[in-house]
């Protein structure tokens, strides 16, 4: 018999039916063995604070505010030309992206302008 069997005859208004005795017999000697947690040791809060904090993610480009998504239409075939070199210079170490890639090319226009 489920747990809610009796929650269910109760709300229909119906006597509740006995559990059988050998069924419930059964059940409990077939559960398993409940092991005991092994102890855990405790550092003092002393210590805990004194830990380096864990290194999480970088910050993504998106929650930062020093950067800015924009939008810009060049040609399909630049675009895809600059991600075939950017792959090819990836695989030689030299890690890139395409925003970091725009982003000194336009530093670089502001300089000569200036």
């Amino acid at each position: 018999m489920s747990k809610f069997k009796g929650i269910l005859d109760a709300a229909k208004g119906r006597e509740p039916e006995p559990e059988p005795e050998n069924q419930s017999q059964e059940t409990e000697s077939q559960l398993p063995e409940v092991q005991q947690p092994e102890k855990v040791e405790l550092k003092p809060v002393a210590q805990l604070q004194t830990e380096p904090p864990k290194r999480g993610r970088p910050k993504a480009k998106r929650s930062d505010p020093d950067y800015e998504q924009v939008t810009a239409y060049i040609k399909r075939n630049t675009h895809t030309a600059v991600k075939i070199e950017l792959l090819k210079s990836s695989q030689n170490g030299e890690k890139r992206e395409f925003s970091e890639l725009v982003q000194d090319l336009l530093e670089q226009w502001l300089n000569l302008r200036t």
